[in-house]
């Protein structure tokens, strides 16, 4: 497609974005009173405008689709609510554990396994490392003999500190 300039098509270089304003209406004030006076007196202008006038509607066409499309895409919308209705998300799945009667069941069962456990292997916990019942009575036995010397021991220890601040004492005063 040509363009062909048309001499009586052009505006005055200066007012050319004027005069698109104006056909939208975004003139105003001195501006619009402006272009209307040399709207007057400039023919080349008054052509412009109205070649405006005919061509910037043409650009513009109303796009309105005919009413079986929007009968199509009412079903096709229906059909997609319905389906993400129908459809549960994972999570709430998950809360469903969390409902008043699981949650007490579950605790019960979990006392009863963990007494039932603890019941069972009462023999199993027992460490290995600890003598049998017998074993610890003789090797406490030996330690309790000495018993007497050991209180001795501490209060040989105890008589030796009251001595040390008794004689601190003395030597300051």
């Amino acid at each position: 497609m040509v363009y062909r300039e048309d001499a009586s098509r052009r505006a005055c270089k200066d007012l050319e974005q004027g005069l698109v304003l104006y056909y939208y209406g975004e003139c105003v004030g001195a501006e619009h009173r402006r272009i209307e006076t040399h709207l007057e007196g400039c023919a080349s202008c008054r052509d412009f405008l109205e070649g405006l006038r005919t061509f910037l509607p043409l650009t513009v066409k109303p796009d309105d689709p005919p009413q079986a499309f929007w009968e199509s895409y009412s079903r096709e919308m229906h059909r997609k609510l319905e389906a993400v209705e129908q459809r549960v998300p994972w999570w709430r799945d998950l809360f469903s554990l969390a409902r008043p009667w699981p949650v007490p069941a579950l605790a019960t069962a979990l006392v009863l396994l963990l007494a039932l456990t603890l019941t069972f292997t009462k023999g199993l916990w027992r460490s290995q490392d600890f003598p049998p019942e017998g074993e610890a009575l003789l090797e406490i036995l030996p330690m309790a003999e000495n018993l007497e010397f050991f209180k001795t021991m501490e209060l040989l220890d105890a008589m030796d500190l009251i001595e040390a601040v008794v004689g601190s004492g003395n030597g300051s005063a």
